[in-house]
């Protein structure tokens, strides 16, 4: 087995640091699209959400083997994106609102889907004749199943857009209070659909179902284990709210289309 961490309970501090990872880089992208962008800091974070979207296009072709207890259990790398595209979304809809979560999953979609086609242009163009061997690896860690892609997005997109009707219906009734509930009912639905429409798009007809269920069921708990550092992140980002490190100065983002004619401009 390769890795930096191996051993029979390597899978735990290997999913941590993961998740981990993902938190600080959603936790200093906000920070600084606060502090930089101010009143257009949701943009900013839109396009970080696009970012990461377009990284699990890359991870998709890597295995992965969290190890507990001795057993291995086989997951792809870029299923450990989601819970963190959650928690990215869930930040959104918490602090900017439901439409502009709504905004970042179409974001998300639109870029991963053309951004999947532009990366299967560029790794068919031709190469030097002396050099094949780059060719050839470039097309084995770059590769698309084109199957396994679409259900990606697909589920990706019906699972986000879950998660922010939900996360949004909950706080319509609670109000700003148990952030807790929506946080936890919104990850827990929109994985558990996320992770169901992608095994069955992907894999339907070419694997046992005993194994497309096993493949669910430890997508699920992948996730839902990482959704206590989603919980700890939100937690401590109200605070960071509270304490006026972030959000002091937040004002009403209005879009107002440029209609502006020459005159208007030279005036």
């Amino acid at each position: 087995m390769y890795g930096l961490i191996n051993g029979p309970w390597s899978g735990i501090p290997n999913l941590l640091l993961t998740a981990g990872f993902g938190l600080i880089t959603i936790i200093v992208g906000a920070v600084l699209a606060d502090r930089m962008g101010k009143k257009y800091a949701p943009f900013i974070m839109v396009g970080l959400m696009a970012g990461l979207q377009i990284m699990v296009s890359f991870t998709s072709a890597k295995n992965c083997t969290l190890t507990v207890g001795g057993q291995e259990f086989f997951i792809i790398a870029g299923s450990l994106m989601y819970p963190i595209l959650a928690c990215g979304e869930d930040y959104i809809n918490e602090f900017y609102g439901r439409e502009i979560a709504k905004s970042s999953v179409t974001c998300q979609f639109i870029v991963r889907a053309l951004s999947t086609l532009y990366l299967v242009w560029l790794i068919y163009l031709p190469c030097p004749a002396a050099d094949v061997e780059n060719y050839v690896m470039f097309e084995k860690l770059m590769g698309v199943v084109p199957r396994v892609t679409i259900a990606s997005i697909t589920a990706t997109y019906i699972g986000g857009l879950l998660n922010v009707h939900i996360f949004a219906k909950i706080k319509n009734k609670t109000g700003r209070g148990k952030l807790w509930l929506r946080t936890f009912v919104s990850t827990a639905v929109g994985l558990v659909v996320n992770a169901i429409i992608f095994t069955l798009l992907a894999f339907a007809g070419t694997k046992p179902l005993a194994v497309m269920a096993q493949m669910v069921f430890i997508s699920v708990v992948v996730r839902l284990a990482t959704g206590v550092l989603e919980l700890i992140f939100l937690y401590f980002m109200t605070f960071l709210r509270k304490t006026g490190v972030i959000l002091k100065d937040a004002a009403p983002i209005t879009i107002i289309p440029s209609v502006l004619d020459d005159k208007e401009v030279k005036a």
